[in-house]
């Protein structure tokens, strides 16, 4: 499943990001390697929501990130910035990604993003059969799902209500999330 399709009046776009065998077995290293140094937003149902890593501790995060800036760029028409550090405007300590750590039994209620985002993004890093699909559903109740792959993304609008599927496999669901923000930056979010 690559190309786009809309839900509701958004389009949402699923692509592979080029040379995932080699950038996606590093980021798990990385993350890996520091778990420690996760820093957590909150919890639901007993489960991080989010786990957050410095973007020193997990650099090839910018592979996948600026490729799907480009692609919202090239297929949607919206000039974005990729930013990687905590944002002085959002009263957050944590930076615009992170990083979705699901164990088996474990699922993401729907919710939708930042406002001051204009494109939002999830990039699988592990998966595995029945783990648990993306899921997009609009205020008139239309539904759509894409299942998890290792190196796609998909690009959405930030506004859109999204959830995730219960991990039904036996492994840890692994995704990277993040919010990518209007270029140039407005004055009021510098």
């Amino acid at each position: 499943m690559n190309g786009s399709f809309s839900v509701g009046a958004n389009r949402v776009l699923v692509s592979e990001v080029p040379a995932w065998e080699k950038w996606v077995p590093r980021l798990i290293k990385e993350l890996d390697s520091n778990r420690h140094e996760i820093k957590h937003s909150h919890k639901i149902r007993g489960r991080w929501e989010n786990s957050y890593l410095a973007e020193n501790f997990v650099p090839t995060v910018r592979e996948p990130i600026r490729f799907a800036r480009d692609l919202g760029k090239k297929d949607l028409k919206i000039n974005s910035v990729a930013l990687f550090e905590p944002l002085s405007f959002s009263n957050s300590p944590y930076p615009p990604f992170w990083f979705n750590l699901s164990r088996p039994g474990e699922e993401t209620g729907l919710h939708d993003h930042v406002s001051s985002a204009v494109l939002s993004a999830v990039v699988y890093l592990s998966s595995g059969e029945d783990s648990g699909n993306l899921y997009f559903k609009t205020d008139a109740g239309e539904e759509f799902e894409v299942p998890p792959r290792v190196g796609r993304v998909v690009v959405f609008s930030p506004a859109l209500k999204h959830g995730v599927r219960i991990n039904n496999s036996l492994s840890e669901r692994v995704s990277l999330a993040f919010n990518l923000y209007p270029f140039p930056l407005p004055y009021d979010l510098l």
